[in-house]
């Protein structure tokens, strides 16, 4: 990838430590395009966690049922319980295309047979059954990207993501465009092809998961983000959050900081 996004943006989950979830960093190479590898083992699982917008789409392989599906990017937070060993692999949605050359525009809010997707993916997802610790199915994981992963991707895509990025989600597609000198209507057709949603879509997204991490930062200040993010006032910051987490801010900081009964084990 032409430059390595994951330098200035990361997203972030509801809360990752929680719902019997473990997050592990990819190598180096693969984190311009991967997020995490993510299990939840079944000793741990059958507990309620929240799923927010991440900017990310998964491959989710359930290890005790031989099951496996691909989860594209949504925009919509939900509530969801796996009562299965799962081992998940997250990508950067704009980085889904680096592995299958399949068009974006089908991936977006999506839930596909994986197989009809990646090459050779029943060859990989018998292996990852059959292995035997996270840390050896972190490490056939790694081994089947690398061999799948194709770097070319659209500088003006980047280059537009990145502007997204340091602007705070706070910037219109007409500067966008003016920014790689191209037309809105090139970027638009551009984004998707290569990510599945429009340059305003993605942006917004963008600008919801930046406000997120400033939310859990206890220096938080509502004032200062109001102007950071370009919203109107307090109550566009607030009715947008809500729009993509599900519930208030104030009400996602109290979920944060101290594990609510909505994160509580399942009878």
């Amino acid at each position: 990838m032409a430059f390595s996004i994951d330098s200035i943006f990361t997203t972030r989950t509801a809360l990752p430590k929680n719902g019997g979830i473990v997050e592990i960093e990819p190598i180096v190479a693969l984190k311009p395009y991967v997020r995490c590898f993510w299990t939840c083992e079944r000793d741990k699982a059958n507990k309620v966690s929240r799923v927010i917008p991440d900017c990310c789409a998964d491959i989710i392989i359930d290890v005790e049922n031989d099951g496996a599906g691909f989860v594209g990017m949504c925009l919509d937070s939900f509530a969801a319980t796996h009562i299965n060993a799962i081992f998940g692999i997250r990508f950067y949605a704009w980085a889904v295309p680096q592995f299958t050359r399949t068009n974006a525009v089908i991936l977006f809010n999506a839930l596909i047979n994986p197989q009809n997707l990646f090459n050779n993916f029943t060859e990989f997802k018998d292996s990852i059954i059959e292995a035997k610790s996270t840390s050896e199915r972190v490490e056939l994981a790694q081994k089947y990207l690398i061999g799948l992963l194709d770097s070319r991707c659209d500088s003006d895509v980047m280059n537009s993501l990145c502007d997204i990025v340091i602007n705070n989600g706070n910037i219109s597609v007409s500067d966008l465009s003016r920014g790689i000198a191209v037309s809105k209507r090139t970027l638009e057709r551009k984004f998707m092809q290569s990510i599945g949603v429009s340059p305003k879509t993605i942006t917004e997204a963008v600008r919801y998961q930046l406000l997120w991490q400033d939310c859990i930062d206890n220096r938080f200040c509502a004032i200062d983000s109001v102007e950071k993010f370009g919203y109107y006032d307090q109550a566009h910051m607030y009715n947008d959050f809500k729009r993509y987490h599900g519930i208030g801010l104030g009400e996602a900081r109290q979920e944060y900081y101290d594990l609510s009964r909505f994160y509580n084990t399942v009878d």
